[in-house]
C-alpha cells in the first residue's frame, strides 16, 4: 500500500515541480510585482488553509481513496486552467483550484499512517518527501525543456499542459493501485472552520504542528522568492532555475529516500528535528552574503539538507502524537495550519524583499528558525 501511494504521488508531483520554479516568471509576464509573485504563491496556501481540514476529516468520515481521487481531478483541473490563462486574475483562480487539490499530500500521508505502525511511520512520511525530490528533479528539468533556455521568448503553457498530463496519470494509478486504508470506527465531525479542530487535538500534537507551521511559515518565503532572489544576485531566469530545482530535488531525494530511515532509527525524530532545523536555519540567514555560484551552492545543500530532515520528521512525530480515530483530521489540520503559514511566509517576504532588500527575508527567516527551535525545545526533547 504504501508503495503504491508513493508511486501516484510521485506522478503527481511531477507536475508540481514542473510548475513551481516556472510560476514567477509566468506571473512576472503578465506584469506581477515581486508582492503579487508572493501573494500568488499564498493564494494557493489560503485554499490549501481553508480546505485541508474539511479534506482530512471527508477521508475520516467517507474513506480515504474516493477523497484523495477528487484532490487529484481538482489539481488535474488547476493545472489545464492555468494552461489556457491569459491574465493575472486567471492566474490567481487557477492555483486556487491547484490548492484545494494539494490536500491529498495530507490524505497521502494519512494512508502512510494507516498503513505503518508507529516505529516504521518516519521512513514512511519520508517516502512522500522523496516522492518530492523525484518531482523537484525531474520537474523543473521537463519544465526548463519545455519552457525553453531563451527568456525573450519562453513558453509557459507546454509546462502546465505537462503538468495536467501528470495529474491525469496519477488519477489513473490511483485508480488501479490505491486501495482503501481506513478501519470503519466512530464518524468524527467535519467542520469547515479550518481552526476548529484545534481544541479537539491533544496538546502534544497541537505543539508540533505549531512548530511546523514557524517552519512552513519561513520555507515558503524560501522557495516562492528564490527565483527572484537569483535573477536579482545572479541574473537568472526560468531555465537556470529549473536546473537549481533539480539540484534541491536530488538533495531531498537522496536525504529523504535513502537516509531518514536508518537516521532515524539510530538517532531518532526528534534528535533529526533539532539538526535539521539548526541547518535550515544556518542555510537561510547565509543568503545574505550571497553574490556567486559556489556559496549559493552551499546554500542550497544546507536548506534543502535541513527540510529533508525536518519535513518527514516532524510529520512522523505529528502522526505518532495524535489521538487514535484521528489520523486524518490531525494529518488535514497539519496540513491546514503549514498552508497559513505558506500564506503568511510569503507575503511578510514579499513586502521585506520589495520594501527592505532581496535578502531580508532570508536572514529575518533564519532567525525566527532558530527561536522556533528554542520554543519548542522542551517539546522537541521529551519526544526522545
Amino acid at each position: 500500500m504504501v508503495a503504491a501511494i508513493f508511486l501516484t504521488v510521485v506522478v503527481d508531483l511531477i507536475g508540481f515541480g514542473l510548475i513551481l520554479p516556472l510560476l514567477p516568471f509566468y506571473a512576472i509576464h503578465f506584469g506581477a510585482s515581486a508582492f503579487t509573485v508572493a501573494a500568488l504563491a499564498a493564494v494557493f496556501s489560503v485554499a490549501q488553509f481553508l480546505s485541508a481540514p474539511l479534506v482530512g476529516g471527508l477521508s475520516d468520515r467517507w474513506g480515504r481513496k474516493p477523497v484523495f481521487l477528487a484532490c487529484t481531478v481538482l489539481t488535474a483541473i488547476g493545472y489545464v486552467w492555468l494552461a489556457l490563462a491569459d491574465s493575472l486574475l486567471a492566474i490567481f483562480l487557477a492555483r486556487i483550484v491547484a490548492g484545494v487539490g494539494s490536500g491529498k499530500i495530507g490524505i497521502a500521508q494519512a494512508i502512510i499512517a494507516d498503513a505503518t505502525p508507529p516505529e516504521r511511520r518516519a521512513r514512511g512520511m519520508g517516502l512522500i518527501g522523496a516522492a518530492f525530490g523525484i518531482g523537484m528533479i525531474l520537474g523543473p528539468m521537463l519544465g526548463g525543456l519545455l519552457v525553453g533556455p531563451d527568456p525573450s521568448s519562453p513558453n509557459y503553457q507546454y509546462p502546465a499542459f505537462a503538468a495536467a498530463a501528470a495529474s491525469c496519470l496519477a488519477l489513473l494509478l490511483a485508480v488501479l493501485t490505491v486501495r482503501e486504508t481506513l478501519t470503519p470506527g466512530i464518524a468524527i465531525p467535519v467542520s469547515r472552520n479550518p481552526l476548529k479542530a484545534l481544541p479537539a487535538l491533544n496538546r502534544m500534537a497541537l505543539a508540533f504542528i505549531l512548530i511546523n507551521f514557524a517552519i512552513n511559515f519561513v520555507f515558503a518565503q524560501i522557495e516562492t522568492l528564490f527565483p527572484l532572489f537569483a535573477s536579482a544576485r545572479l541574473g537568472w531566469h526560468a531555465y537556470e532555475v529549473g536546473i537549481a530545482f533539480t539540484f534541491i530535488g536530488i538533495i531531498v531525494l537522496v536525504t529523504q529516500g535513502g537516509l531518514i530511515g536508518p537516521l532515524s532509527r539510530r538517532f531518532g525524530e526528534a534528535r533529526l528535528l533539532t539538526a535539521g532545523l539548526i541547518a535550515l536555519a544556518t542555510g537561510t540567514a547565509a543568503a545574505g552574503w550571497i553574490f556567486s555560484l559556489p556559496p549559493l551552492a552551499v546554500q542550497i545543500l544546507l536548506t534543502a539538507g535541513g527540510f529533508a530532515l525536518v519535513n518527514p520528521s516532524i510529520n512522523s512525530l505529528i502522526s505518532r502524537s495524535a489521538d487514535p480515530g484521528q489520523q486524518g483530521l490531525t494529518m488535514g489540520t497539519n496540513q491546514s495550519l503549514a498552508a497559513l503559514g505558506r500564506v503568511l511566509g510569503p507575503l511578510w517576504g514579499g513586502l521585506l524583499f520589495e520594501e527592505i532588500g532581496v535578502a531580508t527575508p532570508y536572514v529575518v527567516g533564519g532567525l525566527t528558525l532558530l527561536l522556533t527551535l528554542g520554543f519548542g525545545w522542551r517539546c522537541i526533547r521529551s519526544m526522545r
